[in-house]
């Protein structure tokens, strides 16, 4: 795969993203440096980095794909049920377990997608708990 501008402006942004950003988000960032990118580049350019292994999407509540980097080390996803933010959970703990789970079925992970919906504990629109 070729270093274009775009997708070194695209990658840029990912790997400066503290977020969770969808295309469009990227898009506003990636224009920073190169002005010329358009919305259909940066799809395109996000299906080849996840063909490549290089992204992980999700889908969330929203039901918008949000991008972080595969490289980044393996979390859980905390999503709030009512305004939709995304907070990340270190999952090492979890992730040992599942990786000794696998083991003894005789696999390896190669991914983990724990995804946690929950509301504030202090929102007044919080359902009661049960």
């Amino acid at each position: 795969m070729r270093a274009t501008k775009g997708r070194q402006a695209v990658l840029a942004a990912l790997d400066e993203a503290s977020d969770h950003p969808t295309a469009e988000d990227l898009l506003m960032r990636a224009r920073k440096t190169d002005p010329a990118l358009s919305l259909s580049s940066v799809y395109r350019i996000l299906k080849e980095f996840h063909d490549r292994g290089m992204v992980r999407r999700h889908v969330f509540t929203q039901g918008r794909a949000v991008w972080e980097l595969a490289q980044r080390a393996l979390h859980a996803h905390l999503i709030d049920v009512h305004t939709g933010e995304i907070v990340e959970l270190p999952g090492a703990d979890l992730v040992r377990m599942y990786e000794a789970a696998a083991e003894t079925l005789g696999y390896r992970l190669r991914d983990v997608r724990l995804e946690l919906y929950g509301e504030r504990i202090d929102d007044e629109r919080a359902s009661p708990h049960v």
